[in-house]
């Protein structure tokens, strides 16, 4: 996992703060790298395990998967994901992804409207890329 920095723990507050029914974040770098991985229980992150590892180098390459599409079909802003259990969303923010895990309950209105304020976080942290 590359090192954590304070500005990418700041980002997780700042997500975390977006929607309460936000249960657990990863951030990649556009390299694959795992910047932070946390839940929302938690008061810090933790040391992601090899099949979290895995997973997000996974959403990596669909994200470059998906980029070589953007000419023909336009940019993917975000995927969301219904499963049995949880929902999932990957939002593509121009120097990082967010992989988040939200509650089931949550409506797709909802679930837009909590991509919606995290793609438009005014920070200067979103900015940089973390």
């Amino acid at each position: 996992m590359k090192l954590m920095t304070a500005e990418s723990e700041l980002l997780a507050k700042e997500i975390f703060d977006a929607d309460p029914q936000i249960v657990h974040l990863g951030l990649i770098d556009l390299e694959g790298n795992v910047l932070l991985d946390q839940s929302s229980a938690a008061s810090e992150p933790t040391e992601p395990d090899e099949d979290r590892i895995a997973f997000y180098h996974q959403l990596d390459v669909r994200r470059h998967a998906r980029e070589h599409l953007d000419e023909a079909y336009g940019q993917t802003d975000y995927v969301h994901i219904i499963r049995e259990k949880m929902q999932q969303v990957i939002l593509y923010l121009p120097k990082i992804t967010v992989y988040l895990t939200l509650e089931k309950s949550m409506t797709p209105d909802e679930v837009k409207a909590a991509t919606q304020k995290i793609k438009f976080l005014d920070s200067d942290i979103m900015k940089s890329g973390v």
